[in-house]
């Protein structure tokens, strides 16, 4: 048995863009904060400023990332990569180390949003424009990245398969995809190839 782990690459898509939407949610009560330690406080312009501006910058950001992303960086792009789960059986991932994958992934997008957004204060300067920007572009790149994980989906229906990153830690998992058949469990010995790689491509293009 495998030492390696399948998480569900469509589940692991899902968990980053909900941490990022999650921590630019987060991030307002950072910068409100921010706010109130400067001499001026926290008014009402100001408050006016950070939401027209984190709403402004969302709404732009949010066709250019999918159009920025599309061609390498969105993780339906990785999806030719995959091949057939083959070699000693791999068991699925547990919910504890989702959870602690859900908690390390969104402390650390946190603490990077945060040290982001306070660089950005210092060098910009208060006022809402720059914390709006940053809050606006996190939360455009966690909707833009949802998106992705339904055409994950819509691929998975299209080829009759389940794609997996097969890996002991979900990072960089882009090549370490692997597919089973659609309604084979991933526990389920017979899913697995004996070795070698099958030749031919499935509806959606993708290599099987």
């Amino acid at each position: 048995m495998s030492d390696r782990k399948l998480w569900r690459y469509s589940d692991l898509t899902r968990l980053w863009s909900w941490c990022l939407i999650g921590v630019a949610v987060l991030l307002l009560p950072f910068s409100v904060a921010l706010q109130s330690g400067a001499a001026e406080g926290v008014h009402g312009s100001y408050l006016a400023t950070l939401a027209a501006v984190t709403g402004l910058s969302g709404l732009l950001l949010f066709p250019l990332f999918r159009l920025w992303l599309c061609g390498s960086a969105l993780p339906s792009s990785r999806l030719p990569r995959a091949q057939r789960a083959a070699g000693p059986r791999i068991l699925p991932a547990s919910r504890s180390d989702w959870r602690r994958w859900w908690v390390a992934i969104a402390l650390v997008l946190l603490a990077g949003g945060a040290a982001m957004l306070a660089f950005l204060v210092a060098v910009l300067g208060r006022g809402g424009i720059a914390e709006g920007v940053v809050v606006g572009m996190m939360a455009a790149w966690g909707a833009a990245t949802l998106g992705d994980a339904r055409r994950i989906a819509r691929a998975e229906d299209a080829d009759g398969r389940d794609y997996y990153a097969a890996c002991r830690r979900p990072v960089a998992v882009g090549d370490d995809l692997v597919w089973l058949p659609r309604g084979a469990g991933p526990g389920d010995e017979g899913s697995y190839r004996s070795g070698g790689r099958r030749s031919g491509k499935s509806r959606s293009g993708r290599s099987a």
